[in-house]
C-alpha cells in the first residue's frame, strides 16, 4: 500500500507556491525598476571597497563616508549624463542635418558611379530606406535621456540602502544562498570583477576611440569636432558596426563634397588607426579588468539595448556574463566529475 503524502509536506508545498506566486507578482509589477537595480548593484560593486576603506580603516562615520562616495559617483556619472543631455538637446538638429547631407551624398555618389562606370551598386530607394532607418534609430537613442536620468536616480536610492547596511546585507546573502559558502564567495568576487570590467572598461574603450577619432578628424580640418567625438564614442559601443558608423559617413560627405584625399584619409584612418586602438584597448584594459570574451560584449549589447534601451550598452553584457557565470558556479556546485 502506497504511503500518503504527509500534511506537513502538502502545507510546505502550498506555502512555497504562495511565496513563488507573490514573488512573480511583485517582480512583474516592479520590472520597470530592473535597470535601476542593476545600476545600484553596479555602483555597489564599484564603490564597496572604497566605502569599507573609509569606514573601517580610516574610521570615518558612515554618513560622512556615504557623502564622499555619493559625491565622487555623482561627478563621475554626471559627466556622461551631461554629455548625453548636451548631445540630445543641442546637437540633434546638427545630427538631422548631417543625416540629410549623407542621404544626398550617397545618392549623388551612386548616380555618379552609374553614369561613369555603369555600376548599379545600390538602388536609390534602398539607400534612402537605410539612411531613414539610421535617422530613426539615432534620435531614439538620444531621446532616452530622461529615462536614463530616472534610472540613475533610483539607482542611487537603492545603492544608498545597500551600502549603508553593507555587512548585514552580505551576511544575509551568505546565509540564504543555496550554494556552498566557498562558491557563494567565489560568485561574489567574479561578479564584482565582471561588473567592473563592463561598467568601466566598455565606456573607457569607447572614449579612447572617440579621442583617437577626433585627432584624425582635426587633421583634415573637420567641423563640429564635439559632435563627431560624441558620435564616434557612442558608435564604438555598438556591436558589429562600431566606430565605422561615424567615420564612414564622414568619408561619404567629404567624397561627395569633392574632398577626395580627405575622404580616403578618414576611411583609412578609421579602419587602421581607430580599429587598431579598439583592439589594443580591449586587449589591455578589458583583459586587465576581467577576461570578458568579445562575443559576450557584442551579444550582451544587443540584448541590453533590446531590453533597457541605451543604458543596455552597459547592463546587457553584465546580464549575459552573469548567465554564464551562474552556469559555471552551478557546474562547480553540483557536478560529480572534475
Amino acid at each position: 500500500m502506497k504511503e500518503k503524502i504527509s500534511a506537513k509536506v502538502i502545507h510546505q508545498i502550498l506555502f512555497l507556491i504562495l511565496i513563488i506566486a507573490l514573488f512573480i507578482l511583485i517582480i512583474s509589477q516592479l520590472a520597470v525598476f530592473l535597470p535601476s537595480l542593476l545600476g545600484a548593484i553596479t555602483l555597489y560593486a564599484l564603490s564597496k571597497d572604497f566605502f569599507l576603506y573609509l569606514t573601517e580603516k580610516k574610521g570615518l562615520k558612515k554618513w560622512l563616508s556615504i557623502i564622499i562616495v555619493f559625491l565622487l559617483a555623482s561627478i563621475i556619472i554626471s559627466i556622461p549624463i551631461f554629455f548625453i543631455i548636451e548631445l540630445t538637446y543641442s546637437q540633434v538638429q546638427t545630427a538631422i542635418t548631417y543625416f540629410n547631407k549623407i542621404n544626398d551624398s550617397l545618392v549623388e555618389v551612386v548616380n555618379d558611379l552609374q553614369v561613369r562606370y555603369g555600376l548599379n551598386i545600390l538602388s536609390k530607394d534602398n539607400i534612402i530606406k537605410a539612411t531613414a532607418w539610421v535617422g530613426k534609430i539615432v534620435p531614439r537613442i538620444l531621446n532616452s535621456t530622461v529615462n536614463t536620468v530616472v534610472v540613475f536616480f533610483f539607482s542611487f536610492v537603492l545603492f544608498y540602502f545597500m551600502i549603508m547596511n553593507i555587512r548585514k546585507m552580505e551576511s544575509t546573502f551568505l546565509k540564504w544562498s543555496p550554494l556552498k559558502e566557498e562558491n557563494t564567495i567565489r560568485l561574489s568576487h567574479r561578479l564584482k570583477k565582471m561588473i567592473q570590467s563592463n561598467a568601466v572598461g566598455i565606456p573607457l574603450v569607447a572614449i579612447i576611440q572617440g579621442i583617437v577619432g577626433v585627432i584624425g578628424y582635426s587633421i583634415i580640418g573637420l567641423d563640429n569636432l564635439w559632435f563627431w567625438f560624441a558620435v564616434t564614442t557612442f558608435a564604438s559601443m555598438l556591436p558589429i558596426v562600431g566606430s565605422a558608423l561615424a567615420y564612414v559617413p564622414i568619408a561619404i560627405l567629404l567624397f561627395a563634397s569633392g574632398d577626395t584625399w580627405q575622404s580616403v584619409f578618414v576611411l583609412l584612418y578609421g579602419i587602421i588607426i581607430i580599429g587598431t586602438s579598439d583592439n589594443i584597448a580591449r586587449f589591455t584594459i578589458l583583459k586587465k579588468l576581467d577576461d570578458v570574451h568579445p562575443l559576450i560584449t557584442i551579444f550582451g549589447v544587443i540584448l541590453g539595448m533590446n531590453i533597457f534601451g541605451f543604458i543596455g550598452l552597459i547592463f546587457g553584457p553584465i546580464l549575459l556574463s552573469s548567465f554564464f557565470l551562474l552556469l559555471d558556479v552551478y557546474n562547480n556546485e553540483f557536478s560529480d566529475g572534475p
